[in-house]
């Protein structure tokens, strides 16, 4: 039995980050972004769960998109 880190998964969206914390993932911690040191990178444990709520996110994003745009 080896003792594998868990994988992590680097988040540049701010408002991706909170949604994925409010849906109830792992935030692992945050440190600056190399190339632009006015933003955060947001570093979350990647397992299944946050793979199906990025994914949920996305297409959540999509449909709020064309529906916004049709607005004006």
């Amino acid at each position: 039995m080896t003792d594998e880190k868990p994988r992590k998964k680097n988040i540049y969206k701010r408002t991706l980050a909170e949604d994925l914390i409010k849906l109830g993932n792992t935030l692992s911690h945050t440190m600056r972004n190399r190339e632009r040191p006015q933003f955060q990178v947001f570093v979350f444990y990647e397992d299944e769960k946050l793979i199906e709520d990025m994914l949920y996110l996305a297409e959540h994003y999509r449909m709020n998109r064309k529906y916004n745009i049709s607005d004006n």
